[in-house]
């Protein structure tokens, strides 16, 4: 499993098993793929893409894949699975649209691992952390060019490249000059597993529902028009949630990880009855015990509980996880940690190790004003006062509103001799430090207003309460939440109660509730709540507040 930690730890490359790709084009393309598929297509721009799905009547998977807009007119369909099945599909439906679709294989070669972005500015300039997710590209590359797409398939930073030439000297170059070893089949399964990455033909089929595999928060749009599949998964979202659902299980196991008996891929027991079914299963070296993927019964699957599951006369203890298991520190915490790193460097007067740490942040966080700042002041210290100017530049993209940019950029001018240019810079810090004090005054002007709005809606939601409907969801929510943001907790926590027992789905009162009582210091509590909120939005398909709880849960004190 030496390529396991590679992967944690450095990067890895591998060469992907699917190589059909679809090329749609026309004046019809757009309109066509939004009718076809389960996403939003007419909301790309020019350079973006998004994973998407292909369904039946049913909302069973045909197809998982990502689309991309690589020019005006031209998108690049990118299969997971059954290319075959995707491509007759879409050949199949269009009738008088004008669109042009065209099958090619090319070969995919995958980066992955927390130094990618280090090694992909290496082979092609560009900077992974300036690059979104799905994004598409073109770049050169040993032997040819290449399309390249950030994508994260192991839950680390990850580019795929696709290469219609021969790729041996693009394969050369990353096993001799850059070291980079291939990730090997048994290290990429306990990865994905890790990463809670569904295989098809083991995870799910051609009989799986989408909304059974935890696929839909980002492959599905709610807000488009109608597609095959729409109403079944609409009504599913709304009305109830998955009999079973794909789901973590983490085996209590001995010192060593070792189990009495490893579980057989299959179906299993809980209380005697059979509640789902066993479709992958590794030992991670991470977490040090066996892990599997599975698809468990809803009365089940509350993650952080424990059960005990009986198959073939053997019974295993496992936790519930809700997927992924593993997911890497937020790139900002990481990029924070390298700035520290930089600052204690540039203390001991390691000027040249602290470059290296700032230059490294900035690739996990390209907005880091801070590392900006420091890395241009000491190079300015090493006399590079032009690399320092470069930096300070990139430093008033990212935020353009903030005047201590221009003031470094006049004194490095200043340094060059160039007087007039570090002038005008002195000047624009000057007007721009003028406009932060006048935006502060009117910041607080407008939170001065907002705070008068709230306390109107707190009188409105309490009328609703006290002589309409005691019940009702929407006041009993918005009351609690305009308490919260007003930081009366103790008295938004009764309202909020209410909200998510009378709707127990309700993320974003769950959300508010777990506020109030971390801000009361009932830390066990909170955790409780965001516990149950993380369950509910990921049978709803509630993102955003998901990750927000996932997020104040991991602050938490217990």
């Amino acid at each position: 499993m030496d390529t396991y930690w590679k992967a944690r730890q450095s990067c890895v490359w591998w060469k992907n098993n699917h190589n059909d790709v679809i090329w749609a084009e026309g004046k019809d393309a757009a309109s066509y793929l939004q009718s076809q598929i389960t996403q939003d297509i007419l909301k790309l721009k020019v350079g973006e893409g998004i994973s998407a799905a292909l369904v039946d009547r049913k909302g069973h998977i045909q197809s998982l894949f990502s689309v991309h807009r690589y020019e005006e007119m031209r998108y690049l369909l990118v299969p997971e699975n059954n290319s075959e099945q995707l491509f007759a599909h879409l050949e199949a439906f269009h009738f008088v649209e004008e669109i042009h679709l065209q099958k090619m294989a090319m070969t995919r070669i995958h980066l992955e691992g927390p130094q990618t972005a280090d090694i992909l500015k290496t082979i092609t300039g560009k900077v992974l952390g300036e690059l979104y997710l799905e994004s598409i590209h073109s770049a050169p590359v040993p032997g040819g060019s290449a399309i390249l797409i950030p994508q994260s398939l192991l839950g680390e930073d990850g580019v795929t490249f696709f290469l219609k030439e021969t790729p041996s000297l693009f394969i050369q170059l990353l096993r001799e000059q850059l070291k980079l070893s291939q990730l090997t089949e048994k290290a990429y399964h306990c990865l994905r597993i890790e990463a809670g990455k569904p295989l098809w033909g083991q995870d799910l089929n051609a009989e799986t529902q989408l909304p059974s595999t935890g696929q839909e928060m980002n492959r599905v749009s709610y807000d488009k028009g109608c597609y095959l599949g729409q109403e079944v998964i609409a009504r599913i979202r709304s009305y109830g949630v998955p009999p079973y659902k794909l789901m973590g299980f983490q085996f209590e196991s001995f010192g060593d990880g070792a189990l009495a008996k490893l579980p057989a891929l299959g179906s299993f027991e809980i209380e005697g009855k059979k509640r789902g079914e066993w479709t992958s299963i590794c030992w991670s070296p991470h977490y040090k015990t066996y892990l599997a993927l599975g698809y468990l019964h809803k009365k089940y699957r509350k993650s952080g509980q424990q059960h005990i599951l009986h198959q073939g006369g053997e019974s295993y203890n496992a936790e519930i996880k809700r997927l992924p298991f593993y997911t890497p520190a937020d790139k900002s915490v990481q990029a924070q940690a390298l700035y520290d790193q930089a600052l204690n460097a540039f203390a001991e007067d390691q000027e040249t190790v602290a470059i290296g740490l700032l230059q490294s942040a900035i690739a996990k966080d390209v907005q880091l004003a801070d590392a900006y700042e420091s890395l241009g002041v000491i190079l300015s210290r090493q006399g590079r006062h032009e690399d320092a100017i470069t930096v300070m530049k990139q430093l008033t993209k990212i935020a353009p509103e903030e005047p201590m940019a221009h003031t470094n950029l006049s004194r490095f001018y200043m340094l060059l001799g160039d007087k007039t240019t570090a002038e005008e810079h002195m000047a624009e810090a000057t007007r721009l430090d003028m406009l932060k004090k006048m935006s502060v005054q009117k910041q607080e002007a407008l939170l001065a207003e907002d705070h008068a709005r709230k306390i109107d809606m707190i009188e409105m939601f309490k009328e609703v309460l006290e002589t309409e409907d005691p019940e009702d969801l929407v006041a009993n929510f918005g009351l609690g939440k305009a308490l919260v943001d007003l930081e009366r907790y103790a008295e938004s926590e009764a309202y909020l109660q209410k909200a998510v027992t009378i709707d127990p789905f309700y993320s974003a009162a769950y959300l508010q509730l777990g506020k109030a009582l971390s801000a009361l210091h009932k830390d066990f509590e909170a955790k409780q709540v965001y516990t149950q909120g993380i369950q509910a939005a990921s049978e709803k398909g509630d993102l955003m507040p998901m990750k927000e709880m996932e997020q104040r849960l991991m602050g938490l004190s217990i």
